[in-house]
């Protein structure tokens, strides 16, 4: 069986598979190449044995949004399977008065929504925003106050858009 995904088809899957996915993919593709039109083979001069399977828990995808809303946090990926942002979207992170200072400027700008719905920064993906505004402001940040999303012409604070997702999943 041929399975075809594009950057599309993984954004739109919901958050635990497509993570669970993005987590298994790079396993599978050190022991197999993709190549377009050719069949997935194994590399090895061993007899053949079958491909290694992407296993989830399916008790975790049975919760209801107020189970997973009461035992998690809000993560960067449930606001792109809530629609709420979109892969592409702007991002931008407000530095602190002293960081701002030292750079000559007051946000770090260029960044974006990726296709899996976190921000990557400095090869690194955050799918929570504190660690991201952390990191760049070089010491603690609420990524929910620090950073900012474009939508609709506007920048929005990330914590507007986690209270939209909490108002849609209660």
């Amino acid at each position: 069986m041929d399975i075809h995904l594009t950057d599309s088809d993984i954004s739109q899957m919901p958050e635990l598979l497509r993570t669970s996915f993005l987590d298994w993919l790079p396993q599978y593709l050190k022991t197999n190449t993709l190549q377009p039109g050719v069949p997935v083979r194994q590399q090895s001069s061993k007899p053949e044995t079958p491909p290694t399977q992407l296993t989830l828990d399916l008790a975790l995808a049975s919760q209801t949004p107020e189970e997973k809303a009461d035992n998690s946090h809000v993560k960067l990926t449930q606001l792109l399977d809530a629609g709420i942002t979109k892969r592409g979207m702007p991002v931008r992170v407000k530095l602190k008065r002293d960081v701002a200072k030292k750079l000559g400027r007051d946000y770090i700008n260029s960044l974006e929504i990726s296709v899996k719905g976190t921000i990557v920064y400095d090869g690194q993906d955050f799918d929570k925003p504190s660690p991201l505004a952390t990191k760049i402001n070089r010491g603690s940040a609420n990524g929910w106050e620090y950073i900012e999303v474009k939508k609709n012409d506007q920048w929005i604070c990330l914590n507007e858009l986690r209270e939209t997702w909490r108002n849609t999943n209660d």
